[in-house]
């Protein structure tokens, strides 16, 4: 009988970690504020991770998951563009009026026991965002030899 209630109250334990980023052009330090700090669920239960952030620049933000003895490995991610974003049992939430994003471990798992990490940054892409703004790039022809 013992066996039978140890395996049913099976609890996961997901930490969160706290993760700041820097631009280059402030000298004060950017943070994303994740709650709650711990968060402790049954089997089968959703877990909600939430992370705010303090910067409208920012444009990407990433999930982290690290297990013990392991390093940081990428979960998911959601560029601004979007709203959510969904991949297996992991969905992210994404309110860039209130600058929060969550996210949601559907059917947690003993798997999913580990510490998260939100990240965001400024991610420049093709015809948005140059470190030097007066660069222009050119292509020329090859000159034959």
């Amino acid at each position: 009988m013992d066996k039978i209630l140890g395996a049913s109250m099976l609890i996961l334990w997901l930490q969160l970690g706290w993760v700041s980023g820097q631009q280059k052009e402030k000298t004060a330090q950017q943070q994303v504020k994740q709650s709650p700090r711990s968060l402790i669920v049954q089997e089968g239960e959703n877990s909600i991770l939430n992370c705010t952030y303090e910067d409208s620049a920012f444009n990407y933000f990433p999930w982290y998951r690290k297990y013990p003895g392991e390093g940081p490995a990428l979960l998911i991610a959601i560029r601004s563009d979007k709203a959510t974003n969904k991949e297996g049992r992991f969905t992210i939430f994404l309110n860039k009026s209130t600058k929060e994003l969550s996210l949601t471990i559907t059917a947690s798992q003993p798997g999913d026991s580990a510490t998260y990490f939100c990240a965001a940054s400024a991610q420049c892409s093709a015809g948005t965002c140059s470190p030097y703004p007066n660069l222009q790039l050119r292509l020329q022809p090859n000159p034959a030899v």
